[in-house]
């Protein structure tokens, strides 16, 4: 049952509306099947998102607009609204247009702010590219992960979708209170802070963002936050979310692609979700270079224990995203097998187990490079201090 109170008028008004919105059409694909086809959409129609309709949950989350966009992985719900183009932002958002303007011939090449449709668009095209990224670092393709388990295969989840069996989804709120309503109508925990939930029975996970404080109103801000979110949920998901994988292997490389996106961009995790933080090292690569120069850094086989990511602490957070910044840019073939080993542990029955991540993580560890915990830590401060984190010319 959805939460919340809604006077009855006011209930009924939303399901009218919603249903009047939801014959309207994009200008950009105007639901075109070529140029859907050409841009990558499948569908802007509703479908399922959550455990439930598109047209229930608009029905039931009033807002002045919901607007569905469905990919190849992604199914995406908006609320949002307009955007103005910042002209300090104005050179990266014309080269997402002109991206999507390849597909779309209609997108406008100077716009000075952005409608729903547009944003929508943009952010389901960065959706598919993220999702393209995550499978190159993992070494993985589509085709890798059939529909259902086969045993005469080596172990890669129970579907197609990373290993899980439906898509991912993305919901987007314009106020903290529909996210509230949203997450707890199926979690039963009211989330003030950007959430993500694996549906067991559904075999998806979903993201839902509370689009309301100033740093995520527009999409500049928007974007790494919501990569960051859904690097959880692809790394959850791969070879199937059975167990959950280590906290520092987790967080370190979300902040990594996170910050591909944005250098100063920063999501923290809390016990109610993520949320942006203001209050971490604005220069992560300058952070971590300091702690490797104090000899400040926490310790590999401190941080392979960490059990949830309050454990880190910020230097721990810092040292994580370094480590992973290392293992992604100089070992990225043994970093991808390293992954796979850690989310696809089976037991003596062929079952997916979480037992004893640490000691497997050494196993890999040893494997893969003929390291221990410690001559990681020497090898990544060696990398450092040789000048890993320094600008790319």
């Amino acid at each position: 049952m959805w939460l919340g109170v809604l006077l009855s008028l006011a209930f009924l008004a939303s399901v009218g509306t919603a249903q009047e919105r939801s014959k309207e059409r994009c200008p950009y694909c105007r639901e075109d099947p070529a140029l859907m086809a050409a841009a990558g959409v499948v569908s802007h129609r509703g479908g399922t998102i959550a455990d439930r309709t598109g047209e229930e949950l608009a029905a039931k989350l009033p807002a002045s607009r919901w607007l569905f966009l469905e990919t190849a992985h992604l199914r995406w719900a908006s609320a949002l609204g307009d955007s103005a183009v910042d002209a300090r932002d104005r050179e990266r958002i014309e080269a997402e247009l002109a991206r999507l303007r390849t597909a779309l011939p209609d997108v406008p090449s100077k716009p000075r702010k952005l409608d729903p449709w547009l944003r929508l668009h943009l952010q389901a095209m960065k959706g598919e590219e993220f999702y393209a990224r995550f499978q190159a670092l993992l070494r993985v393709k589509d085709a890798d992960f059939p529909a259902e388990r086969r045993l005469d295969r080596p172990y890669m989840g129970a579907g197609p979708y990373l290993g899980e069996k439906d898509k991912f989804e993305v919901v987007l709120h314009v106020s903290r209170e529909n996210h509230r309503r949203f997450t707890e109508s199926f979690s039963g925990v009211a989330v003030n802070d950007s959430f993500r939930w694996h549906f067991p029975g559904l075999h998806k996970l979903l993201v839902s963002v509370p689009v309301e404080d100033a740093d995520l109103k527009d999409d500049r801000g928007l974007w790494p936050h919501v990569a960051h979110n859904l690097s959880h949920a692809f790394l959850c998901a791969y070879k199937h979310f059975s167990y959950d994988p280590p906290v520092w292997l987790d967080e370190g490389l979300a902040q990594a692609l996170e910050k591909e996106f944005d250098p100063q961009s920063r999501t923290t995790e809390g016990e109610e979700g993520s949320l942006r933080d203001t209050k971490a090292p604005a220069d992560f690569a300058a952070a971590a270079t300091k702690l490797v120069a104090t000899d400040k850094a926490p310790r590999l086989s401190v941080l392979m224990n960490a059990k949830d990511y309050s454990e880190l602490g910020t230097d721990g957070a810092v040292a994580v995203w370094s480590i992973t910044r290392f293992l992604l840019d100089a070992h990225g073939e043994k970093y991808a097998r390293f992954l796979a080993g850690v989310k696809g542990q089976l037991d003596a029955n062929g079952m997916p187990s979480g037992e004893d991540l640490p000691n497997l993580q050494r196993a890999l560890l040893r494997e893969l490079w003929g390291w221990s915990p410690l001559e990681l830590d020497d090898a990544w401060r060696s990398w450092v201090r040789a000048g890993g984190h320094a600008p790319k010319k």
